[in-house]
């Protein structure tokens, strides 16, 4: 059975609810979230693992208390990047390909495979619309 460690506010951006953090039994014995909205996360990466334990807090009612004191010392002091954070969004940024294309062979475009196509009909037709040639001898 897996044993609970502390709590620590869920690291989903979407979701502020409080989760568990219990530390996995066997090998791995790393530490991962149970989040009562989003549900299990077992990230093992060192990151993750480093953010856990030095974020974790030993009771629900600490990290409420640490929550609402933070939020309302930020909620007073506003910061000189979230003035400028508006005018960098305001800019048009141009789209770009992120997508990883896997390494190997490249696919032949559409219009090799219709060319393709249209030979092998045309050679087809030549072969089926051939007459016998009458020079050949028949062996009977």
């Amino acid at each position: 059975m897996a044993e609970i460690m502390g709590f620590i506010e869920c690291s989903e951006r979407h979701c502020k609810e409080i989760a568990e953090v219990r530390k996995a039994s066997g090998k791995r014995s790393s530490l991962y979230t149970v989040c009562p909205a989003c549900g299990t996360n077992q990230g093992h990466g060192v990151s993750r693992q480093k953010w856990l334990s030095e974020n974790l807090k030993a009771s629900r009612d600490d990290l409420v208390s640490a929550s609402v004191s933070d939020t309302t010392e930020n909620a007073a002091i506003p910061t000189q990047n979230a003035a400028s954070s508006v005018s960098e969004d305001t800019e048009i940024k141009p789209k770009t390909d992120t997508e990883s294309k896997p390494k190997g062979m490249p696919t032949p475009p559409p219009m090799l495979w219709g060319a393709l196509a249209l030979l092998a009909a045309l050679i087809t037709a030549i072969f089926a619309t051939r007459k016998p040639s009458k020079n050949k001898e028949q062996t009977a």
